[in-house]
């Protein structure tokens, strides 16, 4: 994603918009000749939308910004990873070095445990919430499955329990808990919930990465990420980022 930013504004098109934004994009960007490339029945548009703070606007607009984006009406699946703490850090004393051995006994507490949102006030209530704007667009016609990233057993039972669009997919990042936790998995089995796993980060633009994009006075919004793949054949047509910053002064 970093090289993507990177190559967009390299060559960057920018359109003013009100009130005090600009629009950024790829100068001769063929996305939307690759989307129509192929019937809209031909081919599947999967998104993951990353949120580390609880904002209703800012999650409508990340879907409303794939719709225009994308120049769709409809998305087949979309995932929320909702992290309101961002990535764990493990304080030591050393500026969060790992002492020796220290990293191995870490690894070793965790196997098989989630931990989402940990510190973060009433995290599942504001997931909640957010879960609710997605089951108006799923209610609308507008998103095939809704999904949600790396909740632990309790918070998704919570979630699933109080929704009335459950959730289809659920993903797990392996490089966090290190085997699939059981319960988890049980459930995800009892309610047809399809379990995959993933690799991101619980954080997309930390902010050394946003630093050394020359982006110090800037914080991220929401990061999307989308995939457009050609049914029965696999084959990913057309793969991108939508980023939104806010100046931070």
């Amino acid at each position: 994603m970093t090289d993507c930013l990177r190559s967009t504004f390299g060559e960057a098109d920018v359109t003013e918009l009100p009130p005090n934004r600009r629009l950024i994009t790829r100068r001769n960007n063929d996305l939307l000749e690759k989307v129509k490339e192929h019937p809209r029945a031909d081919i599947k548009i999967g998104a993951k939308i990353f949120l580390n703070r609880f904002s209703e606007p800012a999650l409508t607009e990340a879907v409303e910004k794939l719709f225009e984006t994308l120049n769709v009406s409809y998305l087949d699946n979309l995932i929320l990873a909702y992290h309101p703490t961002g990535a764990s850090v493990v304080g030591n004393g050393n500026g969060g070095t790992p002492e020796p051995g220290e990293e191995e006994e870490e690894q070793e507490v965790k196997e098989g445990v989630i931990e989402w949102a940990v510190g973060s006030d009433n995290a599942v209530g504001n997931l909640k919430k957010l879960w609710s704007l997605l089951e108006r667009y799923a209610g609308d016609g507008k998103i095939g499955q809704l999904g949600i990233a790396d909740l632990d057993a309790d918070s998704l039972k919570e979630l699933y329990d109080a929704s009335t669009v459950h959730p289809s997919i659920a993903q797990i990042n392996l490089a966090a808990c290190c085997v699939v936790p059981p319960q988890l998995q049980a459930y995800c089995n009892q309610n047809e919930i399809q379990l995959l796993t993933h690799s991101d980060p619980q954080e997309l633009l930390p902010r050394e990465v946003l630093d050394e994009l020359d982006l110090a006075s800037y914080g991220a919004g929401w990061t999307s990420r989308y995939q457009v793949h050609i049914k029965c054949r696999g084959v990913l047509a057309a793969k991108g980022f939508i980023v939104s910053l806010d100046r931070s002064n």
